[in-house]
């Protein structure tokens, strides 16, 4: 069902809010987040521990406990956009990259697509970190990520994915 133009009602640097009319809907009127993508990537270490970071994220006022992410640069691509923000997060390149899966991050209000990377065959480096970027690195064991989800310490949505297919992905491996 086509919905007409978007009208556009506020421009930031990395996304921006349209508004959409609704035909025939007692709401016609929707605002929507319009964003050029994202990706995460799960650095996994040679000795098997995973990557993390503490995020200061100033839209809940709290630190979370994530993997790597970024908003994709125009004309970027998915897999350059990956490479570019382990670097920039971390200080590390990888040697190994798959692409894991694809998900919309919340689909109710944007447009936000983000792409899963695993990254492996780590070389350690220098992060490159934003002005305004307060990353400390973490890392954990699987059975570590997963205790900490378990106890609601992890509650950032990509970093649940993440995990959690990574920990499907070895049971499977396992079984084979």
């Amino acid at each position: 069902m086509a919905l007409g133009e978007d009208r556009v009602v506020f421009q930031a640097r990395k996304f921006q809010v349209v508004e959409k009319r609704v035909p025939n809907s007692p709401e016609p009127l929707r605002h929507v987040i319009r964003h050029r993508g994202a990706v995460a990537i799960l650095a996994v270490l040679d000795d098997d521990r995973l990557v993390f970071v503490k995020n200061y994220r100033i839209s809940i006022d709290a630190e979370l406990l994530e993997i790597p992410a970024g908003t994709r640069e125009p004309g970027e691509s998915p897999l350059e956009a990956a490479i570019r923000e382990l670097k920039e997060e971390t200080g590390y390149r990888a040697g190994i990259w798959q692409q894991l899966c694809e998900f919309y991050t919340s689909p109710g209000i944007t447009d936000e697509k983000m792409t899963l990377f695993l990254a492996q065959s780590l070389e350690p480096g220098e992060p490159q970190l934003a002005p305004d970027e307060r990353l400390e690195p973490c890392l954990l064991t699987l059975d570590e990520a997963l205790a900490v989800i378990r106890s609601g310490t992890i509650q950032d949505a990509k970093t649940l994915v993440a995990v959690l297919t990574y920990q499907n992905m070895r049971e499977k491996d396992q079984h084979n």
